[in-house]
């Protein structure tokens, strides 16, 4: 049983107290629960084994980490690590409330220093946090995985690609011109501002060069209609308001009203209450075995 949600909506920001945009603890957990029955499919899709110890690398709330749990348990065990602070202590709250909750624990840890031996996990899991990172630290932080994950052991990476998103009944002509736009100005920014919107078709790529093999990616199309609930509402809104902040150096005032007006509830332009309204966008999971006993 997942515990319930008592995050008030003040604490609904795109930061999280990392400094990273689309991480703070709110928005981690209302896109886990818009997604949620996705989510069991693809955690069954790992094929984990009961007694396999498994480190969920960028575990934020705990979510992923109960239900990878499910699977190992009852002698398996999973280790959350992450950057955050406040959704690790989110994640340690609310563990009394799993069923799983001896077989868990969290800690903050740097995922390219993991404070783990060599060749102690069976199974690494990470779930949209390769996008944080450039090429060259990808593979830097697959091979810190590759390290601390036996021989014969997996790593699994789940990831979103931004072109793949499409929100109807937004014209068709406006939406890709703001994501046309997003594009743009994520190519333009600085390096310590990176965020790749577009990571998952580059994961199996970064899987190849960290030299895991039987490298396998499985497509996740993942759909929502009205009725919504109120975690997809506020997984949405807050996405496409990111895209129209972010794309708003290359749209036009007119363009920019009409786009919030389509995610504000008091606008008669609002699309969130239609019973035509459909969102899709297509995650990616790529698993990889390390057939070596070496590090790299």
């Amino acid at each position: 049983m997942e515990p319930e949600i008592s995050i008030s909506s003040e604490d609904f920001k795109n930061k999280a107290d990392t400094g990273l945009i689309m991480s703070s603890t709110r928005w981690l957990i209302d896109h886990y629960k818009a997604k949620e029955k996705y989510r069991h499919q693809m955690v069954e899709d790992l094929d984990l084994k009961p007694g396999d110890i498994v480190l969920d690398v960028g575990s934020g709330p705990g979510l992923w980490s109960n239900r990878l749990a499910e699977k190992v348990a009852p002698n398996g065990r999973v280790i959350g690590i992450d950057y955050s602070i406040d959704a690790l202590s989110y994640a340690q709250k609310n563990l009394e409330n799993y069923p799983y909750k001896d077989i868990i624990e969290y800690s903050q840890a740097d995922f390219f220093n993991i404070p783990y031996p060599d060749e102690t996990f069976d199974f690494v899991f990470c779930s949209n946090s390769l996008m944080y990172f450039p090429d060259s630290m990808k593979e830097k932080l697959l091979k810190e995985q590759k390290r601390i994950v036996k021989k014969g052991g997996r790593i699994a990476s789940k990831e979103y690609d931004g072109e793949t998103i499409i929100l109807y009944p937004i014209p068709p002509e406006l939406w890709l011109k703001l994501k046309n736009a997003v594009a743009q100005v994520l190519s333009e920014r600085p390096l310590e501002e990176y965020y790749d919107e577009y990571v998952a078709r580059k994961v199996r790529k970064s899987f190849l060069d960290a030299g895991l093999k039987d490298v396998v990616t499985i497509p996740y199309p993942i759909q929502m209609f009205s009725p919504l609930s109120s975690h997809q509402k506020n997984y949405i809104t807050e996405e496409s308001q990111w895209f129209i902040k972010t794309a708003f150096p290359y749209l036009s005032k007119s363009e920019v009203s009409q786009l919030e007006s389509f995610f504000d509830s008091n606008s008669s332009q609002y699309i969130l209450d239609r019973e035509d309204f459909s969102y899709l966008v297509v995650e990616f999971m790529s698993i990889g075995t390390k057939t070596s006993s070496s590090s790299v």
